[in-house]
């Protein structure tokens, strides 16, 4: 398969309204009478089940016109509601007068009819569809793919990032409870045991209070509940917004055909037949590049301490770095948003000065490099930094002496070259990106690499 014959196939989901075909896509045809006749074209791509809560959230969306009004009263989905439906963690009453008129005709009511099977008698059934369901959600939005990976990144986050993926889980866990107990309601389990089961399950899950609130209000409600009265919970990872890219492995298009899919906090590759062969966080990307005259995209990352590059192959690479790019300045303004100060870039080094021999630290800082030797110290601000390397384990550092007008040429000796090296690229990726704001920014900026300057020649 290549790329060149495969252009047309980058996939993005949308909403509703982005994937159905517009007016003037409609097709057309003429009778015999010379009577214009318009046919409107099916988009597969749109005809797929819905919950409730989405149907809900595409009307609210396209009524913003007008301000929203609080619901007191819905229309009953069917035969077997009792005059109450459960919207949006809510009991509402429903409209009585429209209750002989109900048209639909659901699968559930052919289920629960005179041949009612006894298997949704049984608890244990429900329980195995609880656990398969968030098997295949956890699956489906990337949870369950690299067990190790995901909790060496989940412990290198801070605790906002800590909590945020907490509360993630929690929902998909409690969504998935909330819609059995929706399910269980539809084939007429007996309401003691819905009760006893659910909340069984909400233990062994170990949900937060947030989300298992939710769950527990509900069951409060379920003896006043019928049928589908229970509005279902869309399920998260029918909610990602997930941009596609057909690619090939390497720097032609020979390599292994892959799926990139840009999220919002990585870049998921996915193989032909779906499953994740590699997950690239947001945060461990140092650098990324693409060549559009040979149509590769070049991702640069550190994993486990060492630096890795990955090469991709596709036509429409541009489209790709585009996308990436957008996703992670999404990401680093959610970030930022959610936290205070500046992170927490640089580190602290042992170094041998291969010149003299003596011993001391490399201190890498927002500002520049501090060098601290037991005789002697200086600061070298990042405008006089004009080159970097490491070489196995020697650092080599170029410095511009403004008062001389000169070059000067470092090289320390570390176990921790790489590492001196890593943070001085995240260093100067960050200041790269705060540079690119306002005038006050960069004035700010200035004054504060100044400052620091002073501060750490001041320190004994």
């Amino acid at each position: 398969m290549d790329s060149e014959g495969s252009e047309g196939s980058t996939l993005v989901s949308n909403t509703s309204s982005e994937t159905m075909g517009n007016d003037d896509s409609d097709l057309s045809y003429n009778d015999g009478d010379g009577r214009s006749h318009n046919r409107s074209r099916i988009n597969h791509q749109s005809i797929r089940p819905v919950s409730d809560s989405e149907i809900e959230l595409n009307r609210d969306v396209s009524l913003t016109v007008s301000p929203p009004h609080p619901i007191s009263t819905l229309t009953a989905k069917s035969c077997f509601s009792a005059g109450f439906r459960y919207h949006k963690n809510k009991m509402i009453s429903t409209d009585s007068d429209n209750a002989d008129g109900i048209l639909r005709h659901y699968v559930f009511e052919a289920l629960i009819g005179k041949d009612r099977s006894t298997l949704w008698d049984q608890l244990q059934f429900w329980e195995d569809a609880y656990l398969d369901a968030v098997a295949a959600e956890r699956d489906a939005v990337g949870m369950d793919q690299g067990p190790s990976e995901m909790i060496h990144r989940y412990e290198s986050l801070g605790q906002t990032d800590k909590k945020r993926l907490e509360e993630d889980e929690d929902k998909l866990l409690s969504d998935t409870l909330y819609n059995m107990i929706a399910f269980m309601v539809m084939l007429k389990v007996p309401k003691p045991d819905i009760k006893k089961k659910v909340r069984r399950l909400l233990g062994k899950s170990h949900i937060g209070l947030k989300h298992s609130a939710a769950v527990n209000n509900l069951l409060d409600q379920i003896n006043n509940l019928h049928g589908n009265d229970i509005d279902l919970r869309p399920s998260g990872s029918r909610q990602m917004r997930k941009h596609s890219f057909v690619v090939h492995a390497g720097s032609d298009n020979k390599g292994d055909v892959l799926f990139m899919e840009v999220c919002d906090d990585c870049v998921i590759i996915r193989s032909g037949n779906g499953a994740i062969c590699d997950r690239c966080w947001y945060e461990q990307l140092i650098n990324m590049t693409f060549c559009p005259k040979t149509k590769v995209l070049c991702l640069g990352r550190q994993v486990h301490g060492e630096t890795r590059l990955d090469k991709f192959y596709t036509k429409k690479c541009k489209e790709l770095y585009n996308c990436i790019k957008e996703s992670m300045e999404k990401a680093a303004s959610k970030l930022k948003n959610g936290m205070s100060g500046e992170p927490e870039l640089g580190g602290e080094f042992p170094i041998q000065d291969m010149k003299t021999g003596e011993g001391g630290l490399l201190h890498v800082t927002m500002e520049g490099i501090g060098l601290k030797f037991s005789r002697s110290k200086a600061f070298i601000e990042l405008k006089d930094i004009k080159e970097y390397k490491t070489k196995n384990d020697i650092f080599i550092l170029h410095e511009y002496d403004s008062s001389n007008k000169n070059l000067i040429k470092r090289r320390f000796r570390s176990s921790m070259a790489s590492d001196i090296g890593y943070a001085m690229l995240c260093v100067f990726s960050y200041v790269a990106a705060a540079k690119s704001g306002d005038a006050t920014n960069r004035k700010e900026h200035e004054a504060k690499m100044a400052s620091t300057r002073l501060e750490y020649m001041k320190a004994t």
